[in-house]
């Protein structure tokens, strides 16, 4: 018993209900990413780089300050932890995806301090747990490699906890120390993903709810104040390196000249964003409605709370909107202000259920504490479908990576899709760096030339698709284009061919599509028609089928027939 005692000092624990606590974060990541961890594999999107990258960096760690220089962006921290990763745990996929599951528990523990700092019980700390972590985003995030969001997400995080500790630390020479650290996890946040950016935004519009307050504490505006100045500074450090190391400016990027305020392209990113919201969040609604009732005559420490969440979801909300695509996983940091924002209101929903409230507010915290939970089903069912599909494509992809790397020598691989999208960049690099098969030749088949006989065998392949949901996680092909791609197959083998290959994966849709009510309202150009595509009704439960097919040309007649357009 007194070495229990012992051991629970020095972990900072007094009781078992707080070693449940403290190992509560662990547990949940891990229940979350089981599926995941069952069957690791590297997916299509990234992670071909990634590797590729990571091997190329290992030893050479200041050469991260200069990668993909022709798209414009500046990530280097990024690319050091994943290099990091590389190097310890090699091409293997579980191991990855184990640093995931840390990852993962990393942040709930972050959130859960958070919501406790923001004057949440233990249980509202469990529920914004939960609620984060079963969300869409979080599914995609962590159910794939190489994104660059819950890193970032930890920086921020980290960066948030030390600033708290310093605006409650008398001696100034400690509380500049947590200062300087909290400037370096923001400054590993900016180098993570740029978008942190918006924390500037954030942090000044959480000094404006300080100064504002009447019942401000000082620690709370020191807080404010502290976080603001130490953003500027570590984003000015940021851009400083930028300007250094950085070989065009964000306009003259491949990539990043994609970012504009025009209302093209604003328009339908405010309509992703808004389906997006209401595909995986819809629970919020009755969560908002409730906290603006209430707000005026709650405590002050909790509208604080309420402010500072809905500063944060704004922001990150915001940042989104001038960037031509908004994928599930983008909207992370919005999941994790928002699972704080519906913690802070259910717990005092919870607490207005007691018989010492007034009836009126009795019955108007259980309608909104039903209301919430019946709407959170359609987003952990959506979050399900989510995490099965992306399952089904990257095992499928897997599949023929895995075919693809039993070829003969010096094979040539014909990718038979419509746009030259990812996957013919990531084919090669998972064959050479998962395989060690960098012989096989993978080009498009628009480059393919006509009547050509190139050296060794010629292998086309052709994606399959049937009753893609959407929107869903991220795929590069698209049932629209894949039924081109098959038209053009039949072009290719007229002059004789055979199927030597094909792998086929099935998954049960059950995607609840709220969100597809915004179609019948919205106009142009504030829609976006692919995310209207189809009859869908607002349940879909048809059979999504993804696959390949692997057709081996025949050596007297090579001819990719018509290009694609």
């Amino acid at each position: 018993m007194a070495r229990r005692a012992r051991l629970r000092y020095r972990l900072g624990v007094t009781s078992n209900r707080a070693i449940v606590r403290w190992l509560a974060p662990g547990a949940l990541a891990v229940l979350v990413m089981l599926p995941r961890l069952a069957s690791p594999q590297f997916g299509l999107l990234d992670d071909g780089l990634t590797l590729q990258t990571g091997h190329e960096t290992v030893g050479r760690w200041s050469s991260v300050l200069a990668l993909i220089p022709e798209t414009g962006r500046f990530f280097p921290a990024y690319w050091l932890v994943y290099s990091a990763v590389v190097g310890v745990v090699g091409v293997r996929p579980l191991a990855f995806f184990v640093f995931n599951v840390l990852v993962l528990a990393g942040l709930l523990s972050l959130l859960a301090r958070l919501v406790q700092l923001s004057g949440g019980t233990p249980l509202q700390a469990l529920v914004a747990a939960v609620l984060f972590a079963t969300c869409g985003p979080t599914i995609e995030a962590f159910y794939t490699l190489s994104k660059a969001e819950p890193l970032q997400l930890i920086w921020i995080g980290v960066s948030l906890l030390v600033t708290t500790a310093s605006a409650g630390e008398r001696r100034r020479w400690r509380r500049a120390r947590l200062i300087a650290l909290a400037g370096a996890a923001l400054m590993f946040g900016y180098a993570t993903k740029e978008t942190s950016v918006v924390l500037i935004p954030i942090s000044l519009a959480w000094v404006v709810i300080e100064c504002s307050s009447a019942a401000s504490r000082p620690s709370g505006a020191r807080f404010a104040i502290s976080y603001a100045a130490v953003n500027v500074g570590a984003a000015a450090a940021f851009f400083t390196l930028r300007w250094r190391f950085a070989a065009l400016t964000l306009g003259e990027g491949t990539y990043t000249r994609a970012y504009a305020f025009d209302l093209e392209t604003v328009g339908p990113a405010l309509f992703r964003i808004a389906a997006w919201v209401i595909r995986d969040f819809v629970f919020l609604v009755p969560l908002f409605i409730a906290a603006i009732a209430g707000f005026r005559s709650a405590r002050p420490e909790w509208r604080r709370g309420i402010l500072y969440a809905c500063a944060w979801m704004g922001g990150w909300l915001g940042v989104l909107a001038p960037w031509p695509a908004t994928f599930e996983y983008y909207l992370l940091p919005f999941a994790f202000g928002s699972a704080l924002f519906a913690a802070l209101v259910v717990g005092r929903l919870w607490a207005a259920r007691n018989e010492g409230a007034p009836l009126s507010s009795r019955r108007l915290a259980w309608l909104a504490l039903v209301a919430s939970a019946l709407l959170w089903v359609p987003g952990i069912v959506n979050a399900a479908t989510d995490g099965r599909v992306q399952l089904a494509v990257d095992r499928a992809n897997a599949d023929l990576v895995d075919f693809l790397s039993g070829l003969p020598l010096q094979s040539r691989v014909v990718l038979n899709t419509v746009y030259a999208n990812e996957y013919l960049y990531e084919l090669p690099m998972h064959l050479a760096e998962i395989k060690r098969r960098p012989d096989v030749v993978v080009q498009h088949v628009g480059a393919f030339p006509a009547g050509s006989r190139p050296p060794g065998s010629v292998f086309v392949v052709t994606p399959t698709m049937a009753n893609q949901p959407g929107p869903t996680v991220r795929i590069a092909v698209h049932e629209a284009g894949v039924r081109r791609d098959g038209m053009r197959l039949h072009e290719m083998l007229s002059g004789g061919g055979d199927l030597v290959y094909t792998t086929e994966r099935h998954v049960h849709l059950l995607e609840l599509g709220l969100h597809r009510h915004l179609c019948r309202v919205a106009r142009r150009p504030f829609i976006d028609v692919t995310f209207c595509a189809g009859e869908r009704g607002v349940v879909d439960g048809r059979t999504f089928t993804y696959g390949w097919q692997v057709h081996r040309l025949s050596r007297h007649t090579v001819d990719p027939g018509a290009r694609p357009t």
